[in-house]
């Protein structure tokens, strides 16, 4: 029974996609328009309009200046459920996982506000049943072409913040590698994981962001290995739009010092950097991305037990490429991806396989389903093959 399950879950979810409709989640009941004035092929993917709409503080860049009353709280207000199932089998190991789940349910509230400010408050259940609170606020100064200011809270801090060429918003289900857990061994470090920190702005000719954040960085706390601790870190970061659907280059360095690392002197610190460069580019109803993201962590210890000290190197690089087809707002995906979490080492790399497709689905508000296949082939021999399917459907309101 288990070995038929994800095939019977493929065809239940296709056979019960009901009809496109017209759509208006949320932030669009404000301008009266479709979710795919800013969303492009699907929701969360931001098209140029989108990105836009974000760097100028959750407002059109030519509004910019003009005074906003906040007189329909339903222009604010939204709510989105996720239900999702997931399985997936190591080689000769057995199943790993095999259930339904909730994984995120969350209500938010966001929007511009008075003549230069805008904010974001959102409250998500995640599996564990514990709340996440996520809340910045953004101010902004200056004309559609050039416009400057500040972001201050806890969320998407880092370059994964909506910006140019799909970072933290995937067309599918899934982050790339690099983004969803730590390029390098000893420091445990997510560049796609929500940060609290401050961040100065500028963006020029309406198409290039170059900003400057202040961040926590890492942080002890569930999933962390030890009490390793930043002692905030500094992030440089450049989204360049190179044309008008929203293909771009975007490039971020990271610098940071943690503490905890070394099991006999808690409060020394040790530094380690992140660069990081992606690139999509669009031409018609195809797209090509990908990214790379080099990490070193410098005079680390070899083990817990030695004075000995190292400098690990790792890397991880991926490239996407996907289709969304004339008549249906069907797109489909394939993305592969290495990383190595320790270059000096010979066993520790890993390559990962991606199919997906992603069907939004225009109900009074918006719906999305969508479907991923993976594979996560290893170097090494100790570990075996691992495979699996993942299938969402959303519901924003």
């Amino acid at each position: 029974m288990t070995s038929i399950r994800p095939v019977f879950m493929i065809v239940l979810a296709l056979a019960l996609l009901p009809r496109p409709a017209h759509a208006i989640p949320a932030w669009a009941r404000r301008y009266n328009v479709n979710c795919s004035f800013c969303h492009s092929p699907s929701v969360p993917r931001l098209n140029a309009t989108g990105i836009g709409f974000k760097w100028a503080g959750y407002r059109m860049p030519e509004d910019l200046g003009s005074k906003v009353d906040v007189t329909k709280i339903e222009n604010y207000l939204s709510a989105r459920v996720i239900a999702a199932y997931d399985y997936a089998t190591r080689k000769n190991a057995g199943t790993e996982a095999d259930a339904f789940s909730v994984p995120s349910a969350s209500v938010f509230a966001a929007g511009p506000m008075g003549t230069h400010f805008g904010g974001y408050l959102e409250f998500e259940r995640l599996p564990d049943a514990t709340v996440d609170l996520i809340g910045s606020m953004t101010g902004v100064w200056g004309s559609e072409q050039r416009f400057g200011g500040f972001r201050v809270g806890q969320g998407h801090m880092l370059m994964a913040a909506g910006g140019v060429a799909g970072f933290d918003r995937p067309t599918g289900i899934s982050m790339p590698l690099a983004y969803d857990e730590s390029v390098t061994d000893a420091v445990p470090l997510r560049l796609g994981g929500d940060q609290g920190g401050i961040e100065a702005f500028l963006v020029l000719g309406g198409r290039n962001r170059t900003a400057v954040q202040i961040v926590n960085g890492v942080v002890a706390g569930a999933g962390m290995e030890g009490r390793a601790v930043s002692k905030r870190d500094i992030v440089l970061t450049n989204q360049l739009m190179w044309d008008d659907v929203g293909s771009g280059l975007g490039l971020a360095a990271y610098f940071g010092t943690v503490t905890g690392v070394v099991a006999n002197q808690p409060d020394l610190g040790k530094q380690y950097v992140r660069l990081a460069a992606t690139a999509n580019k669009i031409v018609g109803r195809y797209e090509l991305m990908g990214g790379y993201v080099y990490g070193k962590d410098s005079d680390v210890p070899v083990d817990s037990a030695s004075t000995l000290t190292r400098s690990p190197a790792g890397q991880s690089y991926w490239a996407q490429g996907q289709y969304t087809f004339k008549r249906s707002p069907l797109s489909v995906f394939g993305r592969y991806e290495f990383v190595d979490p320790d270059r000096d080492a010979v066993d520790r790399s890993r390559q990962r396989y991606v199919l997906g497709a992603v069907l939004p689905i225009n109900v009074p508000e918006y719906l999305r389903w969508s479907i991923e296949l993976f594979r996560d082939s290893y170097r090494s021999a100790a570990t075996p093959e691992r495979n699996g399917l993942s299938t969402q459907l959303q519901f924003v309101f």
